[in-house]
């Protein structure tokens, strides 16, 4: 385990997790739709997604209930003085229970024990407003406007960054 919730482990995503992922993404599908303009993902998706993301420094994880023991949620980050927070994905009969603020509250917890300044995190926009509202209500800020290529789809997107720095005051991170 690397981390953990009230309600969750966190542990790296292995072979034997293919299916469950495939089928997290493909709860998804609002999101499938919008990023990647396709209806649903394969397994051989997730494997080479998986060893693009490890290619580029990239850890990927997979939130389990305690309780169930299944995969729920996923998240993919790379940890450095700036962690970059690449994808947080609860699977869609798990949302709306407090679920992906228990996994980033854990991550945070992480990203500050490895001595992380600030975390930034991609959103696009026009995809949800409820996106933009669960990280503002983590203390994110937007910083800028950007393009993202998602698998070939070119995404209008917002940077939002989080200081987490001991003794400074996240709200100046829209000035970054």
């Amino acid at each position: 385990m690397i981390f953990e919730s009230e309600d969750l482990y966190i542990n790296p995503i292995d072979h034997d997790d293919i299916y469950a992922v495939v089928e997290l993404y493909n709860s998804n599908t609002n999101f499938l739709k919008n990023h990647m303009d396709t209806d649903a993902v394969t397994p051989q998706w997730v494997i080479d997604e998986l060893e693009s993301m490890k290619s580029l420094g990239f850890s990927s994880y997979k939130a389990i209930e305690k309780g169930s023991k299944k995969v729920i949620g996923i998240i993919d980050f790379k940890i450095d003085v700036e962690t970059y927070l690449s994808l947080l994905m609860v699977h869609r009969n798990y949302t709306n229970r407090g679920l992906g603020k228990q996994i980033y509250m854990a991550f945070e917890e992480y990203v500050i024990l490895k001595k992380s300044k600030r975390i930034r995190l991609d959103v696009v926009n026009g995809y949800s407003d409820k996106v933009l509202s669960f990280w503002s209500g983590r203390g994110f800020h937007k910083s800028e406007d950007i393009s993202l290529n998602w698998n070939g789809v070119i995404l209008p997107a917002v940077t939002m960054i989080k200081i987490i720095e001991f003794g400074k005051d996240s709200s100046i991170a829209g000035s970054l």
